[in-house]
């Protein structure tokens, strides 16, 4: 791991857990200081996680913690509805027996953490199957498109939650989808991949609006 490499991941953690809340500040000069780095890893940092949509800047105004409204998590889920709509078909072709073995033993692990209430685990083995099963359609660039944006919905995750029965609905489109792979379904596995992220999106919607709602 280079500098650069370690100085994001620390960033980028110091985001997702809140540290760094939404609106934050992010002076160069502060941060080195705070993190016990050199400048130039740091500003590389937050390139990368402006990136990734965890970051805004602008010119004479410098950095700060991306602070998502309702609007942008319907924008961040249009564009991740786009890319499954283009993977999934492509998955439900590549994808061999043994492949989907495996997806079968990463979804077994989100079950657990499920089943345990374990709410950051779950998104870890989420992330995990997520980007297992993107693999499989053989596209690297529209899979990073997915990737790129994993950061942002960690980010309201750990910020906003599950609303009541989230999880256990994630838990019945996992088998849905799984399902119509292994029949090679590619329309229905895509309308499940479609479907679970709609109810991903409207979930963290209602828990959005119902912030908004109480600090109001």
């Amino acid at each position: 791991m280079t500098a650069e490499d370690a100085v994001t991941a620390q960033l980028r953690r110091l985001i997702l857990n809140g540290t760094l809340p939404p609106g934050a500040k992010l002076t160069v000069s502060a941060l080195c200081a705070r993190m016990g780095v050199s400048p130039t890893p740091l500003r590389a940092a937050l390139r990368l996680l402006e990136g990734e949509g965890l970051v805004e800047s602008q010119a004479n105004r410098g950095a700060w913690v991306r602070a998502l409204a309702p609007a942008d998590i319907r924008n961040l889920y249009r564009l991740r509805g786009a890319v499954l709509g283009l993977l999934i078909p492509d998955v439900a072709r590549h994808a061999s027996n043994a492949d989907l073995d495996e997806l079968e033993l990463l979804e077994h692990r989100y079950e657990a953490a499920v089943a345990a209430g374990q709410g950051a685990a779950a998104m870890q083995a989420n992330h995990a199957f997520q980007r297992a099963l993107l693999a499989l359609a053989r596209n690297p660039d529209a899979a990073a498109v997915m990737e790129r944006t994993w950061g942002l919905v960690e980010a309201l995750r750990l910020r906003l939650g599950f609303g009541p029965g989230r999880l256990a609905r994630a838990v019945m489109s996992h088998h849905a989808l799984l399902d119509a792979l292994r029949r090679r379904d590619a329309d229905t596995a895509t309308a499940a991949a479609l479907e679970a992220s709609r109810g991903a999106m409207q979930d963290l919607l209602e828990l959005a609006e119902a912030r908004e709602r109480r600090v109001a």
